[in-house]
């Protein structure tokens, strides 16, 4: 089936503006109806990331907001923002992020919830390549629509962000960290990306590419005007096409080329359909682009010991127990062939390890325990009590 991908120009955040543009959007893929049904429940994933502004191009803009929750209003269902940005995932820091955003007040002028429900669960997920179970918040867990509502910008370790990485909001605040530990190489995080995606798979992808970022994104890049919306129902042709219209090569995008490994990408822009506007018309010259190869990623930390010492106390490890049985189906079923069965049982080689722990995940006679060494233990303590010494301001936080 062809992916649909709509580009529609949209000169600036001016309400009217951005409903003409959204709406003419949606319509090109079939409607609000197609995707909104009434009575239904509908999640609004938004692209948060932390408490910035909307002049910084840090977050989608309250605008988008606004408009989306008059469509989903207007189709007869009931609307909830629900979003972990980075760090601690807690009442107080999302309160934060919807104040500083805008998006609270956007929400609360068009009768949209905000979630506070800083819960999770965890989730089987079969069409995962690492991660066969991933925790997700629970309202997007729970949720059987999902509207996913993106920033286009670049990213300083995986070259672009957009619609399929925005899903990693997904995973609750702190534990976002421990997936950089775990897949620590570009393309093996590209595909816990991809992993976490198709866990929580949205029904409709909405680009805020009105106001982009350039250069260090995604929170330290520069704002750079593009004047677009674009929408779809297959994320990886929505990403392909903003990547041709900023003029990045998909084959530099992890995520774009670990896609179409997995088949999930469009293999080029011939095989998706564009209703209003084609990406060579609206294309944005001299976009400026990180380089993969000048990323700061493990890479560099293995050029310095004290760095990789550290990196390797903060990842979390698989201990086999005496529960262990010693049938071998670990060794078998893993997916980096790191682990091998001796006399005494499985043993890790912990170098290779790509912490997917398909292992605990997967052995039918629980004998495989995650732990975290004491230094990683004592930083998440002292996380915890910055949090906790801080929350009497967060608390006083208004929409």
């Amino acid at each position: 089936m062809t992916a649909l991908v709509s580009i529609v120009k949209a000169g600036s955040y001016d309400a009217e503006v951005i409903e003409n543009a959204l709406r003419k959007s949606i319509d090109s893929l079939g409607g609000i109806g197609k995707f909104v049904k009434p009575g239904a429940t509908v999640h609004i994933k938004p692209n948060i990331v932390m408490a910035k502004g909307p002049a910084t191009a840090v977050a989608i803009h309250p605008e988008i907001i606004r408009a989306l929750g008059r469509m989903i209003k207007a189709a007869g269902a009931r609307a909830i923002i629900a979003e972990s940005p980075g760090g601690p995932y807690m009442p107080e820091t999302l309160r934060a992020a919807y104040a500083f955003s805008g998006i609270g007040k956007a929400a609360q002028e068009t009768d949209i919830e905000l979630n506070y429900d800083t819960s999770y669960q965890r989730k089987k997920n079969p069409q995962g390549k690492y991660l066969k179970t991933v925790d997700i918040i629970t309202p997007l867990a729970d949720s059987s629509c999902i509207i996913n509502v993106c920033k286009l910008k670049t990213h300083g370790q995986m070259v672009y962000s957009g619609a399929v990485k925005n899903m990693f909001g997904a995973v609750p605040g702190t534990l976002k960290l421990e997936q950089h530990m775990r897949l620590s190489e570009y393309d093996q995080f590209a595909d816990g990306l991809i992993d976490v995606f198709l866990s929580v798979k949205p029904v409709l992808n909405i680009m805020d590419a009105v106001l982009s970022m350039e250069g260090y994104g995604p929170t330290a890049g520069n704002p750079r005007q593009t004047g677009l919306i674009l929408a779809s129902e297959d994320a990886f042709a929505l990403d392909s096409a903003a990547v041709a219209i900023v003029g990045i090569n998909p084959a530099d995008v992890p995520v774009l080329k670990q896609g179409r490994e997995r088949n999930l990408a469009p293999a080029n822009l011939s095989s998706i359909e564009f209703p209003d506007e084609k990406p060579e018309a609206v294309k944005v010259p001299d976009f400026k682009i990180p380089q993969l190869d000048k990323l700061l990623t493990i890479q560099f930390v293995r050029a310095y010991p004290f760095l990789q010492f550290l990196m390797e106390s903060f990842r979390p490890r698989p201990v086999f127990t005496n529960r262990c049985v010693k049938c071998g189906e670990c060794a078998e079923l893993c997916p980096a062939k790191v682990l091998t069965m001796g006399k005494n049982g499985p043993s890790v080689n912990l170098k290779k390890c790509i912490r997917c722990f398909c292992c605990q995940e997967l052995c039918r006679v629980k004998a495989v325990e995650i732990k975290r060494r004491f230094l990683a233990r004592a930083a998440l303590a002292a996380m915890q009590g910055v949090m906790l010494a801080v929350k009497p301001f967060l608390r006083r936080l208004k929409y």
